[in-house]
This record gives structure tokens, sequence and C-alpha cells, in this order.
């Protein structure tokens, strides 16, 4: 399964600010100019009092937003289809330290449902979790970042179960890249029942080639306590065709490779393959700016599976400011694959306070 995390609304936005507290910071690093600036006449008129306060409001939203702690909740439910294998609403409180760290705590509740799977076996039932979650991310302005998260929950029948994760990014001018490692139960009410966990190294990889080529490699590695492993490697390149601050359109084209140590397309307890080979390609679209109030971010592409059917994939991420401190965001990834269990819709918001 995959799961789609929470657009990248603070991120962007906070890229776009701290350029701004960038800016006023290196200003006051010039004598020479400042000095200049002081000897000078200045008549203050309409026109200078609109600037000096739009300044103002900007190095304070921006102050604002590094600074302030903030209130999220993100929704996200895993389909076969339109079919639920789980849901997750997960409530944050996210508080900054001095140095821009992000402690998270988080109250947690997941519902884990049966899979639409024909036997005579009978584990295959609903659970309903209650928890709690904390989170460490190391500040984004750094080119080094990392975070951890650990998580505790009690179901309906009085297990208790837990997750743990780690991860790494690095930036780079011309990419970064990602590493997470996470133990969790499989995500469903078979998997929660048979206290199957799985254990999941992913590695992302994003790199700007040229002014209009980037590239993605990414690799996803499984082992699960029933004695099972998959992995898959994929990769996709996309090509600027047109951009404008508003406006981006890019082909992609895709690749993968993956081999798993069964065969469990029937998605009981979870979904594996004993061997995937499949490429296509489609096309990319950013409608709004990364600074703006909107943004929307979507492709669609088109597969063919060696030994299976074709199939079509649809994702998207939608971020909106509402308020200059309240941001919707939402995302979903499709799949038409019958039974493959991947299928992801999520909705979140983030509330900015002082």
């Amino acid at each position: 399964m995959k799961v789609i995390a929470a657009c990248h609304v603070t991120e962007v936005e906070l890229i776009a600010l701290e350029t701004k507290v960038s800016d006023s910071i290196n200003s006051k690093k010039k004598p020479r100019q400042a000095e200049k600036i002081k000897s000078e006449k200045v008549t203050l008129n309409k026109r200078n009092v609109a600037i000096y306060t739009n300044l103002r409001k900007d190095v304070s939203e921006a102050a604002y937003w590094e600074k302030g702690n903030s209130v999220s909740t993100n929704s996200y439910t895993i389909n076969e289809v339109f079919e639920p294998s789980s849901l997750s609403n997960v409530v944050s409180l996210n508080i900054y330290d001095k140095n821009l760290n992000t402690h998270s705590f988080s109250g947690t509740q997941s519902f884990m449902y049966g899979l639409n799977f024909t036997s005579e076996n009978n584990v295959n039932t609903k659970r309903e979790l209650v928890g709690f979650e904390y989170r460490f991310k190391r500040a984004d302005t750094l080119k080094f970042g990392y975070s951890a998260r650990a998580r505790l929950e009690r179901d309906n029948s009085g297990q208790t179960y837990y997750q743990l994760g780690i991860g790494a990014k690095l930036k780079g001018e011309k990419g970064f890249n990602l590493l997470r490692l996470d133990y969790f139960p499989v995500r469903s009410g078979p998997g929660h029942i048979l206290e199957i966990y799985r254990t999941q190294l992913a590695n992302y990889n994003e790199f700007q080639l040229t002014k209009f080529i980037k590239q993605i490699a990414s690799v996803e590695a499984n082992y699960y306590t029933d004695r099972q492993a998959d992995f898959i490697f994929s990769t996709r390149t996309e090509y600027v065709l047109a951009e404008s601050r508003m406006f981006r359109v890019a082909p992609i084209l895709e690749g993968a490779y993956g081999l798993g140590s069964t065969n469990r397309r029937d998605a009981y307890p979870y979904w594996m393959a004993a061997k995937r080979v499949y490429g296509g390609g489609g096309l990319a679209l950013r409608i709004g700016s990364e600074t703006g109030a909107f943004q929307m971010i979507a492709d669609a592409a088109v597969f063919g599976e060696v030994n299976q059917l074709g199939f079509e994939r649809y994702t998207g991420n939608l971020l909106y400011r509402i308020k200059n401190f309240s941001t919707l965001n939402a995302g979903f990834e499709v799949y038409t694959i019958d039974n493959f269990y991947s299928n992801v819709f999520q909705f979140g918001m983030v509330y900015s306070f002082k």
C-alpha cells in the first residue's frame, strides 16, 4: 500500500516566507547602504506609508509562520476502489521550540475494516482504535533535516498496537533526497487481528537535471512479520513543456520493477505481487502560484503491465489558504487495479497561532 502524506502546505509556504525574512536580514548587513538611506530626506506621503505598511505586514507574517504554533487535522482513507480498508483521523498540536524544530502531540482515531475477500476464514472483521502520537521534526530551514515519531493505540477488543518511524532529508541546490524507516501494523482489519507488522524502508530521490528535465527515482522494501517480503524500484522523468508563475504542464514517463516472496493479489491480509514490471506515461499539471492562496498539482497516466491488464493512475494535491494563517489541503491517489487497496483520499487543515 502506498499512503499519501499530508500535502506540502507548510513547506511550500514557509519556503516563500523564509525568503522574505532572509532578504530583510541580509539588507541589515550593508552598513554603507544603510548610511546612505539615513542621510536622504524622506517625504512621508501616502505611497511611502503604504509601502512601509506592506513591508511590515510581510515581515510580520513571515515571523508568524516561522515561530507561530499551530493546530492541524489530517484524515486519510485507503480503499479498494471506493470501499475502505482503513480510515485514520489525526488531530495535532504543533509547537515550535527556539531552534524552530517542531514537536507534534496528536490524538488518533482509526478504523480498520474487513476486506472484500471470499473465504471460509473468519479472521476478517473490523477494528476500532484510539491512541496518541508524538512527532519530532528538525527545522525546515536547514539543509539536513530529520524526523521521528512514535504512536501507541488500543482497539475495541483491548489489544494494544504501536508504530515507530524515523526519517532524514537532504536538500541540495538541484534536488533533494528522502530516507524513511517505519514499523507499523498492516493497515486492515485482518492485519490487526492477526497482528502482522510491516517494516518499510523507503528512499526517494529528486534531481533537476536541466531547466526543463526533472528525474525522480525511488526504492521501497517491505518485510512482514509473517515472513514475507517485497521490494519495488520506480523511475520517473518529467519534461517541462510550458511554465509560468501560475501554470506548468509537463509530460511524464514512468517505469517500475518489483519482486515479492509470494503472490497475494487478492489482498488478504495485504496486497503483494510475486513479480511486477510495468511502464507508461501521462501528463503532470500545476495551476496556481507556490506563494499564492491557491495551488493544485495533479497528474494522470496510463500503464501497461507484463502478464496483467493495463491500468490508469490519477494523483493530485490541492491547497487553499482561507486567511493568512488558515490553510486547507487535500490529496488523492487512484489506481484502476482491482483489489489493489492503494486508492487514497486525504483531507487536512492547519491553523497557526501565536
